[in-house]
């Protein structure tokens, strides 16, 4: 793997209660522990600061040292933030990329997953020419085929049946999205601690 390809690699970010509060990049990462926002913690809970990683990365060649002129440092898994307490918003922000994880990329009438762009649309349940919003309980992802069966009526005019009821996503929903599979195993522990896996 390219160092590029390591720097954009995911990392799982603690707060100072050891709790999952988001996913960063490898880059981001370090430039906290640079900081002194961070520390490193590694899957035996064993926490690191930058000189105390950099140290143990002397030790260790697995594949993942960044090198720059004056050092090496190993692409960490997981951070935490020294002085951060608090947990993520509990309503999850609006916006097309959250709403795609909330519907988990399928079409949310025939079920079909719509993981091209191309293909993607946002539906509103009651259609915006008849006053509905664009707010989670009236959006849904839906397919081009069958928004442009749907139209500008409602779904039982269209004869149309929604696979679920749309409701505004949590926060944990949208964070475990962006794990990635590979990594679940590394970062069991620090999720079950969150309570996000059981």
């Amino acid at each position: 793997m390219s160092k590029n390809g390591i720097l954009s690699e995911k990392v799982l970010v603690l707060n100072r209660y050891y709790q999952a509060i988001q996913i960063t990049t490898v880059l981001k990462a370090i430039c906290q522990l640079f900081k002194g926002n961070a520390r490193v913690i590694t899957p035996d809970w064993t926490t690191h600061t930058l000189e105390e990683w950099v140290e143990a990365s002397n030790f260790y060649d697995n594949g993942r040292l960044i090198r720059s002129p004056s050092l090496a440092i190993m692409a960490p898994e997981a951070i935490i933030l020294n002085r951060y307490d608090r947990l993520p918003r509990s309503e999850v922000v609006f916006s097309r990329a959250n709403l795609f994880i909330r519907d988990n990329f399928t079409c949310q009438y025939c079920g079909r997953s719509v993981r091209s762009a191309k293909d993607r649309t946002i539906d509103h349940i009651i259609p915006k020419s008849r006053g509905g919003k664009t707010v989670w309980g009236n959006v849904v992802l839906c397919c081009r085929k069958c928004n442009l069966k749907k139209g500008d009526r409602t779904p039982e005019e269209a004869g149309m049946k929604l696979l679920k009821r749309p409701t505004a996503p949590k926060w944990q929903q949208i964070l475990l999205e962006e794990f990635p599979e590979h990594k679940r195993g590394i970062w069991k522990d620090f999720l079950e601690f969150a309570g996000l896996f059981r």
